[in-house]
């Protein structure tokens, strides 16, 4: 007949010991972070929220009067159309609230400018900080 071994407490202990020590190892690259850059996180934080006017542009047809508007939950009645005038809503296209908060900028820690480009009438999102980034362009041109 033979014996049936299992793993005495020192090897499980061991185990669990080497276990930990590789996941260790391991964690801090995958565990998903924020870019520590500001001008990444500046990039990141104009691109979320030019996709938030953009859905709540289509979802409503009219631009949010300002940008507080994507962050609620009960739909405001009034909106902005396409050359900035105020325009009435239909609350059942609403699906927001499209973002958690009212976005700052990271570089200067105000919040965004939201303004109606003269040119084209689209309502814009752009940073309100001074200075230049580092492809040589104004933080207020991204």
């Amino acid at each position: 007949m033979r014996w049936i071994r299992g793993m005495s407490l020192v090897e499980l202990l061991s185990l669990a010991v080497m276990s930990v020590a590789v996941l260790a190892a391991f964690t801090p690259r995958i565990a998903p972070h924020l870019p520590r850059d500001p001008e990444a996180r500046l990039r990141i934080t104009l691109a979320e929220t030019r996709n938030a006017l953009l859905v709540f542009y289509h979802d409503t047809g009219v631009y949010p009067v300002d940008l507080s508007d994507l962050t609620v939950a009960e739909p405001p009645r009034i909106g902005l159309d396409r050359w900035g005038r105020p325009s009435l809503m239909n609350p059942d296209y609403y699906n927001g609230p499209y973002l958690r908060e009212v976005p700052k900028c990271p570089i200067s820690g105000e919040p965004l400018e939201y303004y109606c480009d003269p040119k084209t009438g689209a309502m814009k999102v752009r940073s309100p900080a001074a200075g230049v980034g580092s492809d040589g362009r104004p933080y207020r041109a991204w």
